[in-house]
């Protein structure tokens, strides 16, 4: 029902309010931003050596495709099965300690999946991992233990840490369920596990699909986990040909074709979505009851427990372990705080102040975009408020080649410079920004700003006194997912700093690749704390856990 008010305000303001230019000129500045380098990237890819393409056919592009789409397959099935258990364990059972593991459940966000396979694979690893070492030294003899290197390591590893993306909308979805869906159920005679699989997974689709979208985005634009356990996909190769061989030609080839293969899942996504509504009718809401798990809490609670512990509570206190392992050793100590003329707090500073910036850019292309979309609701409002939203599409690597492309053919005063950083930070994350705009102002009725135009209030003063204040919280939390997500981001990174510029994920990186874990668990711990306060404040200002 307030979905429905809210449009039918913005169709009478529509008509009472014509669309501004300036508006229009703002959001289609925006939408050119963001399409310039994806625009440029399939220029430079069709415009390749027709022997470059004959030789990536017939030697890499199979199988990177082949490797990609499997991966992109297991860790989504994955994420979905882990997802949505932990959500119905926590919001649909009497387990004990529901409300304390619907945070732990949650907070695995916070740590990047390259720290995430850092962790296990120190642990794991067949020659020299921390447990086959014990277990070694306990039987006498080596002893056989799953490795993190390859196909099942990445999908295993990649699943622990990009679940909660399922978990949190399932979750949502489980909460705001009506109890009277299952009851009918149950009155024509289903079973609980029917009732489930025929009746509440299906309601729970929205949800289920858009976190099944941004988990398959999200590997296909994966470069530091599947780099680290030597599991080849399309982000890995682009960023040999570019770092490594200085391939542009082939890079372009390989990007173009992971590009089309993103835009491809999100059309595959709309069209399965197609235009159905799932609206519940009664306004007498209220929840399900909780299901008694009986014999099966002892199980359900070790479920739920080992999830926690491989995906938060393992990489933590090893982290934290490796760190005052750091700190007691002064020649690592050393290494750690003073790095040639960089010292710890540089590379802290390097990763706040470019995030924060390109955070507060990303808010600021996203207003003129969603005010265009909200206010002003038609066909091509809506094209350009998703086409600006097309970035979370494109990995990482590819913007820092389009970039690199495009700063030294157009713009070579930027090359080398942080700045390139930055802008990689608002085209890779600006959705995010533009999707909690759309929801601020959705949540704003048109009836405000009308009131205020009409004393007399000019565009700019009703935004800037009425509109803004009122908006500025969904904006923080908008700007608080970019800044996380930025401080998160390393092909980009690598790809783009200029000499000198490390961050906090380029330090981590860097040192874990070399195997200099004691270096590199402190500023890993760091990232991880500096990551969780913006998430904790996103959970609570969306009340995900009362």
């Amino acid at each position: 029902m307030e979905t429905t008010h809210t449009h039918r305000l913005n169709l009478l303001w529509l008509k009472s309010n014509p669309i501004s230019p300036r508006l229009a000129i703002a959001a289609g500045l925006v939408a050119l931003f963001v399409a310039v380098p994806l625009i440029y990237i399939f220029i430079r890819a069709l415009g390749a050596e027709p022997e470059a393409w004959q030789r990536l056919f017939q030697t890499r592009i199979w199988k990177l495709l082949g490797n990609t789409l499997v991966l992109v397959i297991a860790v989504t099935s994955g994420t979905l099965l882990t997802g949505v258990s932990m959500a119905w364990f926590t919001e649909r059972t009497d387990m004990p300690g529901r409300k304390f593991f619907r945070w732990m459940l949650a907070l695995p966000l916070a740590v990047p999946a390259y720290i995430g396979g850092i962790v296990h694979l120190a642990l794991l690893r067949p020659r020299g991992g921390y447990i086959p070492q014990v277990l070694e030294s306990i039987f006498g003899q080596p002893v056989p233990t799953p490795s993190p290197i390859g196909f099942w390591g990445a999908a295993f590893i990649l699943t622990l840490f990009t679940y909660p993306y399922v978990y949190l909308l399932s979750a949502a979805a489980f909460r705001s369920l009506h109890a009277s869906l299952e009851e009918a159920a149950r009155t024509f005679g289903r079973s609980p596990f029917q009732t489930l699989f025929q009746v509440t997974l299906p309601a729970l689709r929205p949800g289920l699909a858009a976190g099944a979208l941004l988990v398959a985005l999200d590997i296909l634009a994966e470069y530091g986990t599947v780099a680290l356990l030597r599991y080849e996909t399309f982000s890995s190769a682009i960023f040999v040909q570019l770092s490594g061989r200085y391939d542009r030609s082939a890079a372009s080839i390989l990007s173009g074709i992971l590009v089309a293969l993103a835009i491809l899942i999100l059309w595959s996504e709309l069209r399965l979505q197609g235009q159905a509504r799932y609206t519940q009718m009664e306004s007498n809401w209220r929840p399900a009851p909780p299901v008694m798990l009986g014999k099966w809490h002892i199980p359900a609670l070790l479920l739920v427990t080992c999830v926690v512990s491989a995906s938060l509570l393992l990489p933590v206190i090893v982290l934290t372990v490796w760190s005052l392992q750091a700190f007691l050793d002064p020649k690592t100590l050393t290494t750690v705080f003073h790095i040639g003329s960089q010292g710890f707090g540089s590379y802290v500073w390097n990763s706040l102040w470019s995030s924060g910036l390109a955070a507060l850019m990303a808010v600021i292309f996203s207003l003129p975009v969603a005010l265009l979309s909200v206010r002003y609701p038609n066909w091509f409002t809506r094209f350009i408020s998703r086409f600006c939203q097309v970035g979370y599409a494109i990995p990482g690597v590819v913007i820092a080649l389009s970039l690199v492309l495009l700063v030294n053919r157009l713009l070579p005063f930027l090359y080398a410079t942080p700045f390139v950083v930055v802008i990689a930070y608002v085209l890779r994350h600006m959705p995010q920004a533009v999707r909690a705009s759309e929801s601020a102002l959705n949540q704003l009725s048109p009836s405000l700003e009308e009131a205020a135009r009409t004393l007399g209030r000019t565009s700019f003063q009703t935004f800037a006194q009425v509109t803004l204040p009122l908006i500025l919280p969904g904006l923080m939390a908008g700007g608080s997912l970019v800044f996380l997500t930025s401080l998160k981001e390393l092909p980009a990174t690598l790809l783009l700093r200029p000499a000198g510029f490390d961050t906090l994920a380029v330090r981590v990186w860097m040192w874990a690749t070399e195997g200099f874990y004691s270096q590199a668990a402190p500023v890993a711990l760091l990232l991880v704390l500096a990551s969780a306060f913006p998430l904790y404040f996103l959970l609570r200002r969306e009340q995900i856990f009362k």
